[in-house]
């Protein structure tokens, strides 16, 4: 979705939310009953008589809110979406339905969603605006159908999905290189890991670049490598062209010109040569044994499988890099949707901003940010002899800090910048960040991940630059799946797959060229008809 648009819903829905309104956490009187249905982590046990309606989150509700909150059926996550949608196709639906995408899509088109636009406008609190305006109006434009809101969507956040570019700096200093600012140097770097013995071994056992297999995945993918060609592959990457239609990335010619590059990686030798039959472990395993110098991957890296290189070799010294350019322009990595879920209430709801207030209720009471936050609506409510379950899993709307990750990194920044020394006025997930980061300072080599994600000069640094400098590209389109992508998707992106792999592996670049054409051939064009028709 364009950056205008996306701007437009932002103004429209949060506009004249500057001051509390009145209802946002005041108490119905008399009560009424909210109904819901709930998916729960498996092995979840109740303790001191507790039960999915009975608990600290149901207790809040009706003692404060006035809302008798009702969970019709819950059941384990990896059965939810098949019973929902049962449901669904039944029309056996309560007040406040969590939906996928998909099924968001479905419920709006029967008829069943309810327009919420002046609803959710008339009863957001300033925290839960303060939520939404972080997010820019993305979550929004997931659950507007034709301008106006027909659900709440659950924020999770975009920001953390950008590529980054994981290079062994102690491996730059020992050759005497510089962290990379083109693919050209990129280049040199992955030359100089094959050919001059990093490792010091004495043996040609060292190689430049990690992809693995399945080329995508967020961790040893090529993402982020195209990127710099100003190519956007993933599943779902979508791209505004110069005459403002949506397009699916991974048939651009960018995309072609980035395969090209790849190609002479491997040819030269600076890619694995047996990428082709190691998925992600054993990609990690030639990580952590130290024979590999570059990887691109988002920032979850430093737990895994960096920390395991670290653990394995001391001197193993990961760091974080912008993803870099071919031709001089600034790289862009790109990012998607930032709610999996929405919160569709039911035309038959009587009381729909009853589902808002509820979302008032979960920032309040779970943010700590938030003045009232209280850790006993959050904290683990385990036994011994149970897997330890969090409490907000019980609310009935939840949404999270959108920017919750570099919220973090900022704090830990500003900690060791010297803004912000005093630990007792920081919330607790910049303390233990930045008490883990001293640790490892202190020569904890345990907390080295920590350093290297939310630290100074961690991952969140570069995403922190990313966004400061409007270096993120959003997708064109984060809505459900069309029709024909239900179809025809899975058969299209495998189809990309073989073809990107081998043009990596030496066909002719041509083979491009049959690849775009039987793309569109085989619903890709239907596809892109349907996106455009969905967006607009």
């Amino acid at each position: 979705m364009n950056k205008f648009f996306v701007a437009l819903l932002a103004t429209a829905f949060l506009a004249g939310l500057g001051a509390q309104t009145k209802a946002a956490l005041v108490a119905y009187d008399p009560a009424i009953t909210i109904t819901t249905v709930k998916s729960l982590p498996d092995g979840i046990a109740f303790v001191n008589g507790d039960d999915i309606n009975n608990n600290v989150w149901t207790r809040f509700y009706d003692g404060k809110l006035g809302i008798k909150g009702k969970v019709l059926w819950a059941v384990p996550q990896a059965q939810f979406d098949q019973k929902m949608n049962l449901a669904i196709a039944a029309n056996d639906l309560p007040d406040i339905i969590p939906a996928t995408l998909q099924q968001f899509k479905q419920l709006v088109d029967n008829g069943v969603a309810m327009d919420m636009t002046a609803v959710f406008k008339d009863n957001l609190s300033p925290l839960a605006k303060q939520m939404f305006d972080l997010d820019k109006g993305v979550a929004l434009s997931q659950a507007t159908v034709k301008g106006r809101l027909y659900g709440i969507p659950q924020l999770a956040g975009n920001t953390d999905s950008p590529q980054l570019i994981w290079i062994r700096a102690d491996w730059l200093k020992k050759l005497g290189l510089n962290p990379p600012k083109t693919i050209d140097d990129l280049e040199k770097i992955a030359t100089a890991f094959k050919t001059r013995d990093p490792d010091g071994n004495g043996a040609a056992d060292t190689f430049g670049l990690a992809v693995n297999k399945d080329l995508f995945g967020g961790i040893s993918d090529i993402e982020g490598f195209l990127n710099g060609y100003h190519g956007y592959s993933g599943d779902n990457d979508w791209i505004k062209t110069a005459s403002g239609q949506i397009a699916y990335g991974a048939i651009q010619p960018e995309v072609k010109a980035g395969l090209a590059r790849l190609q002479k990686f491997y040819k030269d030798g600076l890619l694995d040569p047996e990428f082709i039959v190691k998925d992600t472990s054993k990609v990690n395993e030639s990580i952590v044994s130290g024979k590999v110098g570059i990887v691109f991957g988002q920032h979850f890296l430093p737990f895994w499988p960096l920390q395991d290189a670290k653990n394995a070799d001391n001197s193993a010294d990961w760091r974080p890099y912008p993803i870099v350019s071919a031709d001089g322009k600034p790289a862009q990595p790109i990012t998607g949707g930032s709610a999996a879920v929405i919160y569709v209430i039911n035309k038959k709801c009587k009381n729909p901003e009853a589902a808002v207030r509820l979302l008032n209720a979960y920032y309040s009471k779970d943010l700590p940010l938030s003045a009232d936050f209280d850790d006993s609506f959050h904290k683990i409510d385990a036994t011994k002899d149970r897997a330890q379950v969090p409490v907000f899993q019980y609310a009935f709307v939840q949404g999270w800090h959108p920017q919750q990750n570099l919220f973090i990194h900022q704090g830990v920044r500003d900690y060791f910048n010297g803004k912000q020394t005093d630990k007792s006025k920081m919330i607790f997930w910049v303390k233990d960040n930045t008490e883990q980061c001293e640790a490892a300072l202190k020569g904890d080599k345990s907390k080295w991940c920590a350093l290297m994600w939310s630290g100074p000069d961690g991952a969140f640094s570069v995403i922190d630059k990313y966004w400061a400098g409007n270096q993120v590209k959003v997708s064109a389109y984060v809505g459900a799946s069309t029709e024909t992508m239900v179809a025809k998707m899975s058969t299209l992106n495998k189809m990309k797959l073989e073809t990107f792999t081998k043009i990596i592996l030496g066909q002719p670049i041509t083979e491009f060229d049959k690849f775009v054409d039987n793309w569109k051939k085989l619903g890709g064009d239907q596809i892109t008809k349907e996106v455009n028709a969905a967006a607009n």
